[in-house]
């Protein structure tokens, strides 16, 4: 499966007068094509904060401190707001809770699903235009390395420029490979000196983007990200030293004021914590853009598999044939009524015609959430991300707004992101999941991985807490309260809530130990010295039950 979209060691924070909140603390993943991915996790566990990251709608106090969202080459967490209008609504869509405040009251429903419809092929051409002129014009100046007297688009033609394209680039990769090499030393040392850092830099970044081959259809995201990842963290990095002193004394002289008005016993103001930037972080991420490039050339060098130039050619006549249609394809008003008519048809409204011209307050909440679905899909995206979009409804309009995602999702081959806090609503809608606590992934595999071997104690209690038609006994309830991401645990954040927490769950962090080649989880009772502790008696029973009702599902085949 190829991927649609990766994320990288993503870190979100929110500031606030209390101090920064650490919503997301550094968490990966993968999305594949036609693939759902749930991401589940109790209320505050970073799930909804991940996916407005991925779409560039975060709340204006949010602080991206690290991380990458990789989707076609490009690291989404760098767009401007001009470039996330190129993919947030056509590539990248969103389905939110509310229905009812993701649609405009006095507004009627045909004009905003027709009106997505138009602006989203406007934008799609104007994209369209310009990505054909700057192939073109690469693919000419290749075509006239070669001595071709005839540039015209024939596929030897363009396999001899892709040839002479990739070889000139893969000299310079080899150059890379070198001067990252050399000024690793330069971004090891602590403190970092502004001038050397800041000319290293500039001098990488030059270098690497003389080494990305324009007419290569896939971007290597390492590369193609590299500028805007360095800039960003050298300019925290060097904000921080100049701004971190400012803070602590700002702190401390407030703090000094603090005391002396409350041994007068007068009113005194809370103080501000210090907004600080974590310069160890910052520097860390730093070097990580170098060696994950680093590593990713060393890789190409020593890939010497014959490349098949007449095939790559053959692709890229087809991506430009295709660009050249996109480029001119103009939707008429009429076209955008029939594609709304047949995508209310597909998403289930009945009379299709009459609701065209209805107001969202003259539908239930199911059918404006399925309104709100059609849309989402009616740009045709790649991505569709899904934000509790159950929560609001009752369970039998659940069942077939579940249902209708993912029919939309084989119908079109698109990816989910489903979000949800609903461990029982994924086992019929995700391949993957990834159980979320406190701003990090603590146990990620297939569904069959996380209902039929659940390894986390915190999987364990969201399964316990699950009902079921079978269930007799009184569900588990978690005990406690997650903790203040103000100041996050120090060890497992699950620690104070786990009744199999050890010593070590309070004073380190668990890294992911693989179960299999599919599944993980960050919990020390993996680590080969821990005690063998065994899934409480409501999670074996679960599984047991599943197990025969697969039994039985099977042999009814």
């Amino acid at each position: 499966m190829s991927k649609v979209l990766e994320v990288k060691n993503l870190r979100v924070s929110f500031r606030t007068n209390n101090g920064n909140v650490k919503a997301v603390r550094g968490i990966s993943f993968d999305l594949n094509k036609g693939e759902t991915l749930a991401i589940v996790g109790e209320s505050g566990s970073g799930k909804s904060v991940t996916a407005k990251s991925i779409i560039g709608i975060n709340a204006a106090n949010a602080i991206i401190e690290g991380g990458e969202i990789i989707y076609k080459g490009d690291d989404l967490l760098k767009y401007s707001e001009k470039e996330f209008n190129k993919v947030r609504g056509n590539d990248l869509t969103m389905v939110f809770q509310d229905p009812l405040s993701s649609l405009d009251p006095i507004m009627k429903i045909g004009k905003q699903m027709t009106e997505a419809t138009l602006l989203n092929n406007k934008t799609k051409r104007k994209n369209a235009k310009a990505e054909l002129k700057q192939l073109k014009k690469d693919l000419a100046a290749c075509m006239k390395k070669t001595g071709c007297a005839d540039a015209s688009l024939q596929q030897d033609n363009v396999a001899k420029a892709l040839r002479v394209s990739d070889e000139e680039k893969r000299g310079v990769k080899a150059q890379v490979v070198e001067a990252l090499t050399a000024a690793s030393a330069v971004f090891e040392k602590q403190p970092l000196e502004e001038k050397e850092a800041r000319n290293t830099a500039k001098s990488l970044i030059k270098l690497v983007e003389s080494s990305i081959d324009p007419l290569s259809l896939e971007k290597n995201s390492a590369a193609s990200t590299f500028r805007t990842s360095v800039e960003v963290n050298l300019a925290r990095y060097f904000t921080g030293v100049k701004n971190n002193p400012r803070e602590e004394k700002r702190v401390e002289r407030e703090t000094a004021k603090r005391e002396k008005k409350l041994k007068q016993k007068k009113n005194a103001p809370k103080v501000v914590p210090a907004n600080l930037i974590d310069l160890e972080l910052t520097r860390q991420n730093l070097i990580k853009n170098l060696t994950d490039l680093l590593d990713s050339y060393k890789a190409e060098l020593a890939d010497n598999t014959e490349k098949d130039y007449s095939a790559l050619a053959a692709s890229m006549i087809a991506y430009l044939e295709k660009k050249q249609k996109e480029s001119v394809e103009t939707v008429t008003k009429q076209e955008a009524y029939d594609r709304a008519i047949q995508i209310m048809s597909d998403v289930g409204i009945k009379d299709p015609e009459k609701r065209f011209n209805q107001y969202p307050h003259e539908f239930s909440g199911g059918m404006r959430q399925r309104i709100v679905i059609a849309i989402a899909i009616a740009a045709n995206p790649e991505v569709l991300l899904c934000d509790e979009p159950t929560t609001a409804l009752d369970v039998t309009i659940q069942g077939q707004i579940l249902e209708l995602i993912n029919e939309v999702k084989r119908k079109r081959n698109i990816s989910v992101l489903f979000i949800t806090h609903d461990l029982g609503v994924v086992a019929n809608m995700a391949d993957k999941v990834a159980v979320m606590y406190a701003g990090k992934i603590v146990e990620y595999g297939t569904v069959d991985d996380i209902f039929y071997d659940p390894r986390h104690p915190y999987t364990w209690a969201l399964l316990s807490s699950m009902p079921s038609l079978d269930t007799k006994e009184k569900l588990e309830a978690i005990p406690g309260t997650p903790p203040n991401m103000i100041y996050p645990p120090k060890g497992d954040a699950f620690a104070d809530r786990n009744k199999y927490a050890m010593k070590i769950d309070f004073e380190k962090e668990p890294p992911f130990f693989k179960v299999s080649d599919t599944h993980y989880a960050a919990t020390w009772l993996l680590h080969p010295d821990a005690p063998k502790v065994d899934p409480p008696k409501s999670v074996t029973d679960r599984i047991q039950a599943m197990k025969e009702m697969e039994v039985l599902g099977n042999a009814g085949k």
